[in-house]
């Protein structure tokens, strides 16, 4: 059976994409500059008319778009702002960025907008190997986030039976997971990790007590981390893949069966551009930031949008026979979440890689602080109940060890006791910055 769920776009020429890509941004353009006040604004500020976007090489002609950019344009113009280009009738869904301060970005949805963002997931699901046999357990709150919607009204489009639990308990989830031939189960990375831990202290393997084959995870970069992808299959038995998306753009990566360690882009639902810190492309093989410019929303369209994460271009072909760029290793930080140390830029993503590939870590926070006037970083770590108390000191002395080298400088680790730390259904929140007064 073909791992493609649509052949004619995911091993395409790079001619026909290129020529499908130009299409569509030509299209694009033109509708954002006449149906959208906030484009027609942006775009006549910087003396440009859609006419002079004919390829994809003309997108350097356009100034980016940023997301301070759309909350002041909805604290302006609540509640849409002025970059909805549609009537407010026609919109069929609004979800909801997250945010860690002040209101989230709304974004709203036509109906076939809505099509475009499940459909898209839909395709990374079935490139996880998930068919219409399979049975689909979506375990998220269904609050106004689209990732949990879309994950199941992807599964749902692949003619999958889907079975709801956003309104069930940890406990009831797992009960459900022995009891039903649940086959896939979809969570961020955190739950997943919290799910396995719960059911073990009742003395329950989900490895060998539940159906699951294949888990997805989306909503943190964690299943792109080998350390905790690894504990993830491990704890359930299957085969754990990401799915990078955006709120505002697509579901827009996905690992393929292939497990090469890459990250293909739906390149047809939103063109992508990597971009070093003069905001010049990349070469293959090198880093930068992602920028997204969207090929099929209409009632929120986005031009030249930076995401602020952190991403490689591949230099390398899948053995899985796509032709999609790929990234290396998904999203390997974000730029909002880079912190300076004593000179030193550190990302916590690469401190989780770290503490995740040592065994008896359950959780782990991380504090950055300041200790008699200099910068210091705390990593607390929730030791596995398996661990004796000589043992916990050994973990904390080889994980400080570990940080040191791999981060360059000097990092604390105490150990809670277990179950100390704070767990997540939702986005986990590890990181806390006590500083006051300070750029990064």
């Amino acid at each position: 059976m073909s791992s493609f769920l649509e052949p004619e776009i995911e091993a395409a020429s790079r001619q026909r994409l290129t020529r499908l890509q130009e299409e569509r941004l030509r299209a694009q353009v033109r509708y954002a500059y006449t149906s959208s006040p906030f484009y027609r604004r942006k775009l006549d500020a910087a003396g440009i008319q859609p006419e002079q976007v004919k390829a994809l090489a003309d997108l350097e002609r356009l100034p980016f778009t940023t997301k301070d950019e759309l909350k002041q344009d909805q604290a302006e113009h609540p509640l849409w702002g002025t970059l909805l280009a549609v009537p407010f009738e026609q919109c069929l869904r609004v979800h909801m960025t997250s945010a860690t301060t002040g209101r989230p970005l709304a974004f709203l949805d036509t109906r076939e907008d809505w099509y475009g963002f499940y459909h898209s997931y839909a395709r990374s699901l079935y490139a996880f190997g998930v068919r219409q046999a399979d049975v689909v357990m979506a375990a998220f709150s269904y609050g106004p986030w689209i990732g949990y919607w879309s994950g199941f009204y992807a599964a749902q489009d692949l003619g999958a039976l889907v079975y709801p639990a956003g309104g069930l308990s940890t406990e009831q989830r797992v009960d459900a997971l022995r009891t039903y031939p649940i086959t896939v189960l979809g969570c961020t990375p955190s739950y997943a990790l919290f799910l396995a831990e719960q059911a073990q202290k009742k003395g329950i393997d989900l490895a060998k007590e539940t159906k699951i084959r294949i888990t997805w995870h989306t909503g943190e970069p964690g299943a792109s981390i080998p350390a905790t992808k690894a504990k993830i299959e491990a704890a359930f038995g299957a085969r754990a893949f990401d799915l990078p998306g955006l709120t505002e753009i697509a579901a827009w990566g996905f690992e393929c069966d292939a497990r090469a360690g890459l990250t293909h882009v739906h390149e047809d639902y939103c063109y992508p551009e990597v971009l070093d810190e003069h905001d010049r492309p990349v070469r293959p093989g090198q880093r930068g930031e992602l920028v997204f410019t969207s090929l099929y929303r209409r009632a929120m369209p986005l031009l030249r949008y930076r995401t602020r994460d952190i991403v490689q271009l591949s230099d390398r072909r899948c053995p899985c026979g796509r032709t999609l760029v790929a990234f290396e290793g998904g999203v390997l930080a974000r730029l909002d979440d880079m912190k300076k140390v004593r000179g030193i830029i550190v990302y916590p993503r690469r401190i989780e890689e770290i503490v995740r590939a040592r065994p008896g870590v359950d959780e782990f926070q991380i504090v950055f602080r300041r200790v008699e006037g200099l910068d210091d970083i705390l990593v607390r770590v929730d030791p596995a109940p398996s661990l004796a108390l000589d043992e916990r000191a050994r973990l904390a002395r080889a994980l400080t060890d570990d940080l040191r080298v791999g981060l360059g400088i000097r990092v604390d680790v105490e150990t809670t006791e277990p179950g100390g730390l704070p767990r997540w259904d939702h986005k986990a929140r590890r990181v806390q910055d006590e500083r006051s007064d300070v750029p990064f």
